[in-house]
């Protein structure tokens, strides 16, 4: 509701959310299993490239090999993980939120698992990407929150990106 009481026609935020810290997690296998999951796959992901020079490939060799080194360059300076943020964007409210770039918390990297069964286009939520800058209105990809899927992002101004209007209640951890 708005100050004087009326229901909100918009708000930037149109989501529940939990914070689960590692000391959260005992209750949780399923979300202890994810975020180890995601732990061992940021760890990979910056130890590709040392792999690679180890085994002889050059990384200018091959554009796949280009990026690979830049993604563990990226990476280096990754030591540490926030906590869990476990989402609800409410169907019958139709959540959303609005186009942002995740710079404020100062992460490099961000990793969303969705949790929706039997998604289908017309349920809305989807996470909308805009090509790099801030303020580019240009659409780069429409993500589907479909069960299971892993997305990952860089948390920078490359990345502006906006989750749209849920039409039926969307689950995310991220």
């Amino acid at each position: 509701q708005n100050r004087q009481g009326l229901p909100r026609k918009w708000s930037m935020e149109g989501d529940y959310r939990a914070w689960v810290s590692d000391g959260d997690l005992d209750g949780t296998p399923g979300l202890r299993c994810f975020i180890e999951a995601a732990d061992e796959l940021v760890t990979a992901l910056r130890e590709l490239a040392h792999s690679a020079q180890a085994s002889g490939v050059p990384h200018t060799s091959s554009p796949h090999n280009f990026h690979v080194a830049e993604v563990s360059r990226r990476l280096q300076t990754v030591n540490f993980r926030e906590s869990a943020m476990v989402a609800c964007y409410p169907g019958e409210r139709r959540g959303r939120y609005l186009r942002h770039c995740d710079t404020g918390r100062g992460a490099a990297l961000t990793v969303i698992l969705y949790l929706n069964d039997a998604w289908i286009d017309e349920d809305g939520g989807q996470l909308r990407l805009y090509d790099e800058g801030f303020h580019n209105t240009q659409v780069k990809a429409d993500i589907d929150p479909v069960f299971n899927r892993l997305f990952l992002f860089w948390a920078t101004e490359e990345c502006p990106h906006e989750v749209l209007v849920a039409k039926k209640d969307r689950f995310a951890v991220t």
